[in-house]
């Protein structure tokens, strides 16, 4: 019989298994304790049955290229059962309520106007695949770009284990500006370097993904357009053409109050050129159509332009609103919106069921999780039932997506809110940067990264980022594709 092979997760931590497809439950607990040092009377399988029969056959339980979580906590982390009956929060070691409670992501030190660069780290480590894609980056001999990514990596590995509060990425930025020297601008006056627009730095790390991870990872950004180019004085001369790129661009106008018509609007451009046609000036019309929509959308609000009064890039104050979830189904072409459409409508009819089955789990949680428990052992239940609850349901979500998509591309036209990168002040050389990031488990809680300050906020302040003034106005939005 050949080996079964499987995963296991324990703490985050994904673990290849390998054994003979006749091994028993406690052929695998022994192997586990080796990986995970969690001794066998500790380990708990989040599987029917839990193993807890040493001579279960695993192959009569666990499925090849299954992922189960085993829970239980090693030796070397042991937090022994309290003796008195009742222990409050309050009374917990720091130890105890690290483990009960949410630990805060770390932040990062501001090197002298780099709040720019640091709200933009933040932002980018949100994005799933991005962050995995540079978390197992090991080229032996890197190019300059992927000297960058190694920087990144070093970053995104501080952030993971969160050793310490805060995080220096000094060299990462040494390494940015010689790939990219306009981060490197100094102010003549005082020889410090210059604060830099954010929207830059996040396309050029962009880009710098992209020269190093290609098309697997590009696409999961790229948006494909179908722009249509027509001669308003020449009805006959009309040409269409495919273009792509890894934003959409909301201007801004007197009349823009909402999102969804910055967008609109920014589709749509008239400009004036020579007609190859008739030999004179005309107007042209540019619309554009979406018909490959990304896994993850960037949105800019086109915030800064340039004053020649002043020689600096200002800033456009007025408020904007833009929604936590975003459907774009009014940008695609016709036949490309009522495919997505279709899918939008039965993702939404499974996030209806999702919704009340999580009500219900959380009002009963507490019953699958033994007082008997250490608060350790508790609060890793709690997570492990938790997370095990959000897989299930992207599974029944995965049932409904189209088995026809493209490479990194969004199964239905609704995308939710996972990440804004903010601005305060008048114009793009000064102010501050900020970053505000949504919760991976938890879609009511936000993070607020200042810097190396980083505090946990509500919906309610992500939405007073529509801007209005010199205060947080939300320029770069990332949406994520529903269901994902």
């Amino acid at each position: 019989m050949s080996d079964l092979e499987f995963n296991i997760k324990h703490a985050g931590k994904v673990y290849p298994i390998t054994i003979n497809a006749d091994a028993k439950a406690a052929d695998l607990r022994a192997k586990v304790e080796a990986l995970t040092l969690v001794p066998q009377e500790r380990q708990k399988y989040m599987v029917k049955g839990g193993l807890t029969d040493n001579e279960t056959l695993v192959s009569s339980v666990i499925k090849a290229k299954a992922t189960v979580m085993v829970l239980g906590t090693p030796d070397a982390n042991l937090v022994f059962k309290p003796t008195d009956d009742t222990k409050f929060l309050e009374d917990l070691t720091d130890k105890e309520r690290l483990m009960q409670e949410d630990t805060i992501p770390m932040g990062l030190r501001n090197m002298g106007n780099t709040c720019y660069f640091n709200a933009s780290l933040q932002a980018l480590y949100r994005i799933k695949p991005l962050r995995e894609k540079v978390l197992a980056y090991n080229e032996p001999n890197p190019d300059l770009h992927g000297q960058l990514v190694i920087q990144l990596r070093n970053c995104f590995n501080a952030f993971a284990q969160r050793k310490e509060k805060e995080f220096t990425p000094i060299i990462l930025l040494t390494v940015l500006r010689k790939i990219y020297p306009q981060f490197a601008e100094k102010d003549p006056s005082t020889g410090f370097y210059k604060q830099q627009d954010a929207e830059e730095l996040f396309t050029q790390l962009l880009h710098t993904i992209d020269t190093v991870f290609g098309e697997s990872l590009s696409s999961k950004f790229e948006i494909e357009f179908q722009t249509t180019v027509k001669d308003t004085l020449n009805e006959t001369d009309v040409q269409t053409k495919i273009e792509s790129d890894k934003k959409l661009q909301c201007h801004i106008s007197g009349t823009t109050n909402f999102l969804k018509n910055g967008l609109t609007e920014s589709l749509v451009e008239k400009v004036e050129k020579r007609s190859e046609a008739t030999g004179s000036n005309s107007i042209f019309e540019n619309s554009k159509k979406i018909t490959k929509l990304p896994e993850y959308l960037t949105v800019q609000f086109v915030r800064f332009y340039w004053k020649r009064s002043t020689g600096k890039k200002s800033k456009i104050l007025r408020k904007v609103q833009f929604p936590f979830q975003l459907d774009v189904a009014d940008l695609l072409t016709p036949e490309y919106a009522t495919a997505k459409i279709k899918v939008r409508d039965e993702l939404r009819e499974v996030d209806k069921q999702r919704e009340d089955d999580l009500k219900e789990f959380n009002q009963n949680i507490l019953e699958h999780v033994p007082l008997s428990l250490t608060p350790a052992e508790r609060y890793e239940t709690q997570m492990a039932l938790e997370e095990s609850k959000r897989e299930h349901w992207l599974a029944e979500f995965a049932k409904k997506f189209p088995k026809d998509l493209r490479q990194g591309e969004n199964p239905s036209s609704v995308y939710n809110l996972i990440g804004v990168v903010t601005h305060q002040g008048a114009n793009s050389d000064s102010g501050h940067y900020q970053a505000f990031v949504r919760d991976d488990a938890d879609e009511n809680k936000w993070y607020k990264y200042n810097d190396d300050k980083v505090y946990v906020v509500t919906r309610e302040k992500v939405e007073q980022l529509a801007g209005g003034g010199e205060s947080d106005s939300a320029l770069i939005l990332i949406y994520k594709g529903f269901g994902l």
